[in-house]
């Protein structure tokens, strides 16, 4: 499938800025199941290209005009195959047992522990089974709600209340994942939805886990599904904090103001 991207991130601020760095991981990265046909980022200032710990493509965008308004924009296309959600493990990846250790955002407390360790017969008998099974339940779990959590919420607080976004999914499983030893990371990107164009506020989050003998596995318990076709992955990490698409810093700009618009055209895709 041939999935074409345009991603747009617009800051208005209520004074000048003296400078601004942003850092960007949001260049889909090449891989068995995606190839990056074409890929471009406009943005004022300067653009450098470079390559993270977890082989990530990355951009820093550094600005040092005074702007009240600040437009970066990324875009290209990217083909895709469908490999059943199943990426293979390279000998570029980092060792394995950095996944198994939590993070900020991956902890477990003793309720999301017990939820996890609930699963832990399941996983023991069928790995893959048990894996979907666990993000069957993370998905009943924890009910969509785009305004049920921000972008610091926790694992452990997203399941607590029950409510949260993909990014808070991916999170509550990765945590499950870590507690039964079982390495897991962080995928950001895009999710083509359907055929024609899509407008989204912005990218999407899922999971995937490695499992022995296949590698690893992606999981969206936003959506109940392994990534098919459809789904662009952009960034790999621990969590969102090393994944996540735009993280930077500022001087000046007063208050802030933030605009993000994603929008995906699928082509060569079935009708649902």
């Amino acid at each position: 499938m041939r999935i074409s991207i345009r991603h747009a991130t617009t800051y208005a601020y209520s004074e000048p800025l003296y400078r601004v760095i942003q850092y960007l991981r949001l260049t889909p990265r090449a891989s068995a199941r995606q190839q990056v046909q074409s890929w471009q980022v406009e943005a004022p200032g300067s653009v450098a290209a470079w390559t993270d710990h977890h082989r990530n493509p990355c951009h820093t965008v550094v600005i040092r005009e005074p702007l009240t308004e600040v437009t970066i924009t990324c875009s290209g296309f990217v083909e895709t195959v469908d490999t059943g959600g199943v990426v293979p493990q390279t000998s570029t990846d980092l060792p394995i047992a950095l996944y198994l250790r939590h993070t900020l955002f991956t902890r477990t407390d003793a309720r999301l522990a017990d939820f996890a360790d609930s699963h832990a017969d399941a996983l023991a008998r069928d790995p893959v089974q048990g894996l979907h099974d666990l993000m069957t339940a993370v998905r009943k779990a924890v009910r969509y709600q785009e305004d049920g959590s921000h972008v610091h919420t926790t694992a452990a607080e997203a399941f607590a209340d029950g409510v949260g976004v993909c990014q808070d999914h991916a999170h509550i499983f990765i945590a499950c994942c870590r507690r039964l030893g079982i390495p897991a990371r962080y995928v950001g990107g895009y999710l083509a939805t359907s055929d024609g164009t899509e407008s989204h506020a912005a990218g999407h989050a899922w999971a995937s886990a490695l499992v022995e003998g296949l590698g690893w596995v992606s999981f969206d318990p936003a959506n109940g599904v392994s990534a098919t076709e459809r789904y662009v992955r952009a960034a790999i990490g621990f969590d969102y904090a090393d994944a996540g698409p735009v993280r930077g810093v500022r001087i000046g700009g007063g208050e802030e103001k933030l605009k993000v618009e994603v929008r995906l055209q699928a082509e060569g895709a079935q009708q649902q």
